[in-house]
């Protein structure tokens, strides 16, 4: 990428030439420190202790290497002035750097912003590459060694560290690092090292919270699911972020899981116990018979945010309104069915349609009906008996002195008409009947 020039601000101008400043005094600074057989930056070395001669200073200066970037950044700390500043796109970072001489960009970068142990790396690459040694970046100095040293591990560590229960684990000759960053921490902790066998000996795990299981079973039904791991090219490549990363890691075992006849609530697993789930929908009684259909005829993963009987129904297209009302209907059908019809006059048929109207719908069926009808001195003794034998409120001001007397003489007979069924529902209705005076 070509690089970009600006207008230097006080603030960056003054960075610089305190950088300058400090590679004049101790130009030594940018060597690495040996730890590995070979070393070799001794030729560098020597160079460097030629800079106390101006005019070598100057000639070098002239280079395209590293050690012309280091000169040619040492005579800016006598520069009073730094009018123009490059620019280049790092990362997400905008670089800055005073352009000098014919060095490289990369070096350029490396020395000046010799306090950004990553940036500060770039400078090396491709003399590491050229001697195949390894590098390491720290925040006070370089390592040449042939591992990765402890206390690069613990500078990585401190720096990249994830504390969440969700992370990516990067395992290496026996370390271990836990990333969850918002960009991709691999990559970025990579900029702080050139260690080719890294990339070779590492390996990628991910750990994330996608189920647990809440019941134990024989054998586990998703076993094989959670167990699945992702292809980590495009993560390693730099193409994801750890959290698209972990991301994806959760919908492939979820996309996997859905597969099976398996039954997860609130993120936990209850394997494929039927009686289980039913106990925690905990459904109402016109929605039982279709959740246990559900249950049993769902072939995959049944998933769940919550225990609620109505979104099981809701994401099988149910409407739980209209499948309350058809079981209302039926469960009317289902009684009826027991109760025979009773022919006789107008107060058994009064009687009949009251024990009825309570077997369908309560109390409330019996107070609708004496509602709507007018009703005559024995209907209303009748209807009184059913308040009373159904322990129902009654707005006794409603009933005459002789009614209530005469309801209560009868309530003991209705008590037999809504307890009882076939041919004694039939002669417990007459029966009543009878006693009211038909």
């Amino acid at each position: 990428m070509q690089y970009k020039i600006r207008i230097a601000t006080k603030q960056h101008e003054k960075k610089i030439v305190e950088m300058a400043k400090k590679l004049k005094e101790n130009p030594y600074m940018i060597l690495p420190e040996c730890r590995s057989k070979k070393c070799p930056f001794e030729k560098m070395k020597k160079t460097i202790e030629k800079f106390s001669d101006e005019t070598f200073l100057q000639k070098a200066a002239k280079g395209k290497d590293l050690i012309a970037a280091l000169a040619a950044t040492i005579l800016l700390a006598d520069e009073k002035k730094i009018p123009y500043l490059a620019y280049k796109k790092i990362g997400n970072e905008d670089v800055l750097y005073a352009k000098r001489g014919k060095a490289k960009d990369e070096y350029l970068i490396a020395i000046q912003n010799w306090d950004k142990p990553n940036l500060r790396l770039l400078g090396y690459i491709n003399f590491a590459k050229k001697k195949k040694v390894n590098l390491f970046s720290m925040p006070d100095k370089i390592i040449c060694a042939d591992e990765m040293p402890e206390e690069f591990v613990k500078f990585l560590k401190d720096k990249f560290e994830c504390g969440k229960k969700e992370y990516i684990a990067v395992r290496w000759n026996g370390n271990e690092i836990k990333l969850c960053g918002k960009g991709n921490s691999l990559a970025e902790m990579g900029e702080y090292f050139y260690y080719p066998d890294f990339w070779k000996k590492a390996s990628i795990d991910v750990h994330a919270n996608i189920v647990t299981c809440q019941k134990k079973c024989e054998k586990c039904i998703i076993e094989n699911e959670l167990n699945k791991k992702p292809d980590p090219a495009f993560y390693v490549k730099g193409r994801q972020t750890d959290e698209k990363y972990i991301e994806n890691y959760k919908n492939m075992v979820r996309w996997a899981i859905e597969k099976k006849k398996v039954f997860i609530m609130d993120g936990k697993c209850y394997g494929d116990d039927i009686e289980e789930m039913l106990k925690l929908l905990n459904p109402k009684e016109w929605e039982k018979e279709f959740i246990r259909e559900i249950l049993e005829k769902e072939r995959n993963a049944i998933i769940l945010e919550q225990p609620s009987s109505a979104k099981l129904l809701q994401k099988y297209g149910i409407d739980t309104n209209e499948l309350k009302k058809k079981w209302e209907e039926m469960k009317k059908e289902k009684m009826l069915l027991k109760l025979p019809s009773v022919q006789g006059g107008k107060l058994t048929k009064f009687i009949d349609e009251m024990a009825k109207a309570y077997r369908v719908e309560g109390i409330e069926g019996i107070m609708k009906l004496i509602k709507e009808r007018k009703l005559n001195v024995k209907e209303k003794a009748i209807s009184y008996a059913f308040l009373l034998a159904t322990n129902a409120r009654i707005d006794e001001w409603k009933y005459s002195k002789m009614e209530k007397e005469f309801g209560k003489e009868l309530a003991k007979h209705v008590e037999k008409v809504i307890k009882s069924e076939g041919k004694e529902y039939e002669e417990a209705v007459k029966t009543l009947a009878k006693m009211a005076g038909e």
